[in-house]
C-alpha cells in the first residue's frame, strides 16, 4: 500500500455505464430553500438532513432562517422519485430544526434578527448548527450525528466554524441531544475546537466503533484523515485514535492523508462492488472512490456525473440503491429560481460498472 501511494498508483475506481437526472426530490411548500440533504436510517425510517434552511413564513419564534432541518420518509423506491416526506413541526406547524440551538444561541439569534431593526448589533448575526445525517448504532439502538457550530454575519461566505461535536439521538420521539462536556466553557458541548480537523465529512458505526473523516483544505487538495473511537467513549477525546499509514495512533500528529476528497461526502458498503463506496463533489463534478476497508487502499477518483450545476453538497443514498448497489441515486442542491434562497434537489440515477 505504502509503495503504491508513493508512486501515485491507486486501484481503479468505480466506472459508470449511464447517469441521468430522473426527478426532483419532493419538498414541503413551507420551505423556500436549503442545502445538504444527506440521508441515514434511524429506527427503520429514512431521515434526510439539511443545512441552512430558509422558510417562506416565520416559525413560532418569529424567524424564518434555521441552521438546519430534516425530513422523514418510508420511500425506498426511487424509480418514481422520492417522497412524500414528513417534517415534525413546531406549535404553528413550521419545520423544526434537527439539531436545535441551545437556549443561549436562540436568544442571540432572536436579539440579532432582522436586516436593519434588530435589538443588538450586528443585525443578522447568528449561530447555526450544521449537522450530518444520522449514523445508526444498531447495538445501542441510537443514532450518532456529527455537527459543526457556526458563527455567521451578513455577507457572502461571512461565516466561521468555532468547533464541532457528536450529538446522540436516543429517542425517535425527540431530537438529537448535544452533549454537555464542560459546563464552564463558552460552548459547553464542543468536543473539538476551531483548530481541530473538521471531523464529520462522513462517518460510520461498525460494531462498537465510530469512524469519521475530516477533509480540510491543505494546499490545493482536501486531504482526508480518518479517526475512530469506541462508541461508549465517544466524548472522551483521549480515547480517540487516528489512522497512520499502516496502523492506529492516539497522537493526532501521526495521522496521514488517505486520499483527496471533500468536506461533504457520503459513504456506504456496496455489495455489488464488494467495497466501500464514497461519493462527493469536486471541481463541479460528482466523483467517487472505493476501498476494501475504511482506511483504504482508496481507489482513484472517477467522475460519475457532470451536472453542469457546480454542486458542492453531493450525497448518494444507499437506501435507494438497486441490484445490490449497481444502481445508485445521487442528489445535490441547486437553485430553483424561486426567492432569494430557493433550491431544489435533482435526483440522479447512476448505473455503475465494474
Amino acid at each position: 500500500m505504502l509503495l503504491s501511494l508513493m508512486l501515485g498508483c491507486r486501484p481503479a475506481g468505480p466506472h459508470v455505464a449511464s447517469a441521468e437526472e430522473v426527478a426532483v426530490v419532493e419538498q414541503n411548500d413551507t420551505i423556500q430553500g436549503r442545502d445538504g440533504g444527506g440521508s441515514g436510517d434511524a429506527w427503520g425510517k429514512h431521515v434526510w438532513v439539511y443545512g441552512d434552511t430558509v422558510l417562506n413564513d416565520v416559525d413560532e419564534n418569529g424567524i424564518n432562517w434555521h441552521g438546519n432541518s430534516f425530513s422523514i420518509t418510508d420511500d425506498v423506491d426511487a424509480t418514481d422519485g422520492v417522497g412524500p416526506f414528513a417534517e415534525p413541526g413546531d406549535s404553528i406547524g413550521q419545520p423544526l430544526e434537527f439539531v436545535p440551538p441551545t437556549d443561549d444561541e436562540l436568544a442571540f439569534n432572536l436579539a440579532h434578527w432582522g436586516s436593519e431593526d434588530c435589538e443588538e448589533e450586528p443585525c443578522g448575526a447568528r449561530w447555526a448548527v450544521w449537522p450530518s445525517e444520522p449514523f445508526w448504532d444498531e447495538a445501542r439502538q441510537q443514532a450518532l450525528v456529527t455537527y459543526s457550530l457556526i458563527y455567521a454575519e451578513p455577507g457572502d461566505y461571512n461565516f466561521e466554524g468555532v468547533g464541532g461535536s457528536v450529538a446522540v439521538w436516543h429517542d425517535p420521539k425527540a431530537r438529537p441531544e448535544r452533549p454537555v462536556l464542560d459546563p464552564d466553557a463558552e460552548h459547553p458541548d464542543l468536543l473539538w475546537d476551531a483548530d481541530a480537523p473538521s471531523w464529520g465529512a462522513t462517518s460510520r458505526v461498525e460494531g462498537d466503533l465510530f469512524y469519521t473523516f475530516a477533509c480540510d483544505q491543505r494546499g490545493l487538495e482536501r486531504k482526508c484523515l480518518l479517526a475512530r473511537v469506541p462508541v461508549d467513549e465517544l466524548h472522551d477525546l483521549g480515547a480517540w485514535e487516528y489512522r497512520t499509514r499502516s496502523d492506529w495512533s492516539s497522537d493526532l500528529d501521526d495521522a496521514v492523508s488517505l486520499f483527496a476528497g471533500s468536506n461533504i461526502m457520503s459513504l456506504s458498503w456496496n455489495d455489488w462492488l464488494d467495497a466501500y463506496l464514497l461519493v462527493y463533489a469536486e471541481g463541479g463534478k460528482v466523483k467517487a472512490r472505493t476501498a476494501p476497508e475504511l482506511w483504504g487502499e482508496w481507489s482513484q477518483e472517477n467522475v460519475l456525473y457532470d451536472s453542469g450545476d457546480d454542486p458542492y453538497d453531493v450525497n448518494h443514498h444507499a437506501e435507494l440503491e438497486e441490484d445490490d448497489g449497481r444502481v445508485q441515486y445521487v442528489t445535490y442542491s441547486r437553485s430553483s429560481g424561486e426567492g432569494w434562497f430557493g433550491t431544489e434537489f435533482p435526483l440522479v440515477r447512476i448505473v455503475l460498472e465494474r
